[in-house]
């Protein structure tokens, strides 16, 4: 019985509780996109993209847009946060922010300085996207309508999430990836670059109705390349996959040739990435060995499929192929930038501690001398639903 008062007190505590900071929904803006760039006569400007929730619900639709934006300048980040009222009613709510994306000349001073701020903020969930705008102001990247996804921020997300699952074109780096490479030993960090296709003055012009204009639409545009905080360049797309095959790519469809003029195509749908690195004198030596598994999706040779030989041809070819994109895309970054965004000094500073430990300072300058070699296990293991290739039959053969 002594219990019993302890008893009816948690209960009335767990009744009459409450949260001490709650907000109403009704009372806060969700924050889905940031966009920085520099202010005309001040530091910075800050756009906010934010959710018109009423225009997201079919049965409150006024066929109005379904994202709002605002842009402030001043000379901090965390000044216009707290400013962002002057046009904004309602408090912001940075809890549901999918993309950050900074402007590319902003990107080249360096980015330090307004992201530790981001970084402080407990109301950032840290696992968004930082993005940069290329050849394009920022603000329009995330004011950039589409039908399918009518909120660009969370299009964005759903983009770069797929285009990392299906072929490998993004690395799948969130903010706190990067924040932590800035100051990594052994590794520079990276981001994706983001473009408009079209005309960005009518990327707001999208009509939620049934006549649909895409006179714009936001790409993914490669890879962009950060030494410390500042941005020095930028990788294609397919630059970008062969970085992502380095760091353990899962998804992809490649293209290599069968014969003069014409390509076959496998579906990799596993691949296992494992590097080595060790000193042989005073050379560092990284070797990249990678195992794929996929099968034959299409050919453009009549070659039969059905025969063990054509697997051993297109087995060589792939393996070819795929060693000769990755060593190129590393040496074009050895030779171009001399910055390691592959993280090979974490892989050295790992197997050989000591050895990195003497050079960790001027690592990129061992990491422009390395000598890098790409091994690879290419195994295809279907060929679809056909064996035989109707080619065979159309060509006479």
């Amino acid at each position: 019985m002594r219990s019993f008062p302890c008893i009816f007190i948690l209960c009335v505590v767990m009744i009459v509780s409450g949260c001490w900071d709650r907000r109403e929904i009704n009372e806060i803006t969700f924050v889905a996109g940031m966009a920085i760039g520099k202010g005309d006569d001040k530091g910075y400007e800050l756009t906010l993209e934010y959710i018109n929730a009423s225009q997201l619900n079919p049965q409150t639709s006024e066929r109005m847009t379904p994202t709002l934006s605002f842009s402030l300048a001043g000379d901090t980040i965390a000044e216009l946060d707290d400013k962002m009222n002057v046009g904004i009613t309602r408090q912001l709510d940075f809890s549901h922010t999918r993309t950050v994306v900074i402007d590319e000349d902003l990107a080249r001073d360096g980015v330090a300085a307004f992201l530790q701020y981001i970084e402080r903020n407990a109301e950032f969930r840290n696992d968004f996207h930082l993005l940069v705008a290329r050849g394009v102001k920022a603000k329009d990247i995330i004011k950039t309508l589409y039908p399918v996804q009518k909120v660009p921020s969370l299009k964005l997300d759903v983009q770069l999430q797929s285009m990392a699952e299906e072929w490998g074109g993004y690395p799948d780096v969130q903010f706190t990836d990067f924040t932590s490479n800035i100051s990594a030993d052994g590794r520079h960090a990276v981001a994706a670059a983001v473009t408009i296709q079209g005309d960005p003055k009518k990327g707001e012009d999208v009509k939620n109705n049934d006549k649909v204009s895409l006179d714009a639409m936001t790409v993914l545009d490669g890879l962009a390349l950060f030494e410390k905080d500042k941005l020095i360049g930028y990788l294609s797309v397919d630059e970008t996959r062969d970085y992502v095959w380095t760091q353990d790519l899962k998804k992809t469809t490649i293209n290599a040739p069968c014969g003069p003029e014409r390509k076959f195509s496998v579906r990799i749908y596993n691949s296992h990435t494992e590097t080595k690195a060790k000193y042989e004198g005073d050379t560092p030596i990284i070797t990249i060995n990678l195992i794929l598994e996929g099968e034959l999706q299409s050919t453009q040779c009549p070659d039969e499929t059905s025969k063990i030989k054509t697997y051993e041809k297109y087995e060589k070819e792939l393996t070819a192929q795929v060693e000769n994109q990755v060593k190129q895309t590393i040496t074009k970054v050895q030779e171009k930038y001399g910055i390691d965004i592959f993280g090979f000094g974490q892989d050295m500073e790992r197997q050989d501690y000591n050895r990195f430990k003497q050079v960790k300072d001027t690592w990129d300058e061992e990491f422009k001398k390395a000598k890098v070699d790409v091994k690879v296990k290419a195994f295809i293991r279907r060929d679809g639903i056909r064996n035989e290739s109707f080619l065979k039959d159309v060509e006479g053969k």
